[in-house]
């Protein structure tokens, strides 16, 4: 369900505006605090991921997924169900999931949308997204494709909805797995999307992503100043270590 409505449209470069929801107390964490939260997280992410040796099918809503061995195993995080409940796709529409990983998102939206494309720098993650896409019977809609972030998409394609569930833990990724929960230097990640993000969206299209008070939300808001997005918080969710929300954005030019 969509709550939206609740939520006003922010536009980050007027600066009387920035003590918005991502700005309220119970919103916010000190830089201590969340590196101490990401330094923990970011162990148990290993430790689960290395230790997973064969695949495994788990239940995400009421779809089931394989997840195999590299691959970023959606229910060991908030964010993927999160996300799943508020993707808002309309009927007939055409969708791009950026960092597809075992295809929760993509499979999703294929339920209502006329087409969506997949990407996934990782070739495993792909080959997972494809297996989920014939057990859930999207595979005639959804075309996965391999490559970093927008890479595998061509120049003249454009979508109604771009969904993306980026990795948001601070620092450089070792291989690739850690790329499923490293964002790189400065989050070079999300950077790159919203910088590149509004050439492949229709007009009047928007971005539906998911993040984390875990992550630095200062530098989200400073990534979409810089690339001119305006933004509304859609749905949130408080839990002990964190609270999650999903972020809608729409580009704009000035």
């Amino acid at each position: 369900m969509d709550r939206g409505n609740q939520v006003p449209v922010i536009r980050i470069s007027e600066p009387q505006k920035l003590p918005s929801l991502l700005k309220m107390p119970g919103i916010g964490t000190s830089a201590t605090k969340r590196r101490l939260k990401q330094t923990f997280i970011r162990l148990l992410l290993n430790i689960y991921h290395r230790s997973m040796m064969r695949p495994r099918k788990v239940k995400i809503l009421d779809k089931t997924f394989i997840v195999l061995p590299g691959t970023f195993s959606p229910v060991w995080t908030l964010t993927s169900r999160f996300l799943a409940l508020n993707l808002d796709v309309r009927e007939g529409e055409k969708v791009l999931d950026v960092g597809t990983g075992c295809g929760v998102q993509a499979i999703f939206a294929a339920d209502v949308a006329s087409e969506v494309v997949a990407t996934d720098i990782n070739p495993i993650a792909c080959e997972c997204a494809r297996i989920n896409a014939l057990i859930n019977g999207v595979f005639p809609k959804m075309d996965v494709r391999q490559g970093d972030l927008f890479e595998p998409v061509g120049g003249d394609e454009k979508f109604d909805l771009i969904i993306f569930s980026p990795p948001y833990l601070d620092g450089e990724p070792r291989d690739m797995l850690e790329r499923s929960w490293m964002c790189g230097k400065g989050h070079d990640v999300i950077r790159r999307f919203f910088r590149e993000a509004r050439r492949y969206l229709r007009e009047g299209g928007r971005v539906r992503m998911v993040y984390s008070t875990i992550a630095d939300t200062d530098i989200l808001l400073q990534i979409l100043e810089r690339y001119r997005w305006d933004w509304r918080v859609v749905a949130r969710k408080k839990y002990p270590l964190e609270e999650i929300f999903v972020l809608e954005a729409r580009p704009y030019e000035g």
